[in-house]
């Protein structure tokens, strides 16, 4: 019994740990990303928050305060048949507090600012085209890997870190359209030069594309051995 009782306690201290053990900021930027993606405001069918300076503070009781300075891009479509093409706008964080803590069920939510009124908008040239495209923002997303404390998916499909091709109908090589994935979230073009960044959408078995060549693109039906762009453009692993 005395041994059970010891092992049953070192467990729940295993589990107190690592409840208590500080959140990277990383997992803030995946936090508050996710709370402000939620408020996208209606008329904008795109939403992205860009991190340009993220700082970690000292811990205040259960909460942990980080400063962040960033903007949150809207882009909306607008009426194409009207000639209405839309507006983009660039709404700036200016090193906001920012408070991360546990919630009940032990998940971290995130308090402070969501309303950002200092903000620019322009109007798109054409339909399709936004007047602030995302690769023009200083600073990157958050990292694309899950925060901590969050529920993983059931079996998700590896993903090929490295060198991709597409090809097109026919099976004709699109060598334009040619990435290569990196670890850290960043991918190149064709010519292995910085393009843009990607994160996985786990949930929707998507890739999703932000900055460089293929700003906006994403890769659906993604798995191991491959994925699509579109009806007529699909792409693997090149090895």
């Amino acid at each position: 019994m005395k041994t059970k009782m010891k092992v049953l306690l070192g467990f729940l201290g295993i589990l107190t740990l690592g409840r208590s053990q500080a959140p990277s900021p990383a997992v803030f930027q995946q936090v508050l990303e996710k709370r402000l993606l939620s408020l996208r405001p209606q008329g904008m069918s795109e939403r992205q928050v860009v991190f340009e300076d993220v700082r970690a503070g000292a811990k205040a009781g259960n909460a942990y305060p980080f400063s962040v300075t960033g903007v949150i891009r809207d882009y909306g479509p607008g009426y194409p048949a009207n000639k209405f093409y839309g507006e983009t706008c660039v709404r700036s964080i200016p090193g906001w507090i920012y408070h991360l803590s546990r919630n009940a069920v032990g998940d971290w939510q995130v308090e402070g600012r969501m309303t950002v009124t200092d903000s620019r908008c322009e109007k798109n040239p054409a339909a399709g085209v936004s007047s602030i495209p995302l690769n023009s923002l200083k600073g990157a997303p958050a990292p694309s890997q899950p925060a901590a404390g969050a529920a993983r998916a059931a079996g998700p499909a590896e993903l090929h870190v490295g060198e991709w091709a597409c090809y097109g109908t026919g099976g004709r090589l699109l060598g334009g359209l040619a990435f290569t994935l990196q670890a850290d979230g960043t991918y190149l073009d064709g010519d292995k030069k910085p393009s843009g960044r990607w994160v996985r959408d786990v949930a929707a078995s998507k890739l999703l594309f932000r900055g460089g060549h293929l700003d906006g693109q994403a890769g659906s039906k993604l798995t191991g051995q491959g994925m699509t762009l579109s009806n007529t453009v699909s792409c693997e692993p090149w090895r």
